[in-house]
């Protein structure tokens, strides 16, 4: 006689998404996507990423993404602050470490 056993997998997934934040969505999709077996249905899931916008070039030490327009954004605001002598020197900026 073949037993026959049940797993349930857990889920971290609350039933209301609005009380969520962008990490447990995310770990949701990939438990989710995990799980797909239809081709098509990942080819989908692909387009859409890919339609969304840029590829992320980065990470904020938050974890949050960054893409090449925002990087480039921050790249040329840094600029302009170092034209308008908006700038520490690395005595300055070693006695602020210290304080940190």
């Amino acid at each position: 006689m073949k037993l026959k056993v049940r797993m349930k997998m857990l889920s971290l997934h609350k039933s209301n998404p609005s009380y969520m934040d962008i990490q447990s969505e995310k770990l949701f999709l990939i438990e989710q996507l995990a799980r797909v077996q239809d081709l098509n249905i990942i080819a989908r899931i692909k387009a859409i990423l890919k339609e969304s916008g840029e590829a992320t070039v980065g990470y904020k030490a938050n974890g949050e993404a960054i893409n090449q327009s925002e990087l480039i954004a921050r790249a040329e605001a840094s600029n302009q602050s170092i034209k308008e002598g908006r700038t520490k020197s690395i005595e300055q900026l070693r006695k602020e470490v210290k304080n940190w």
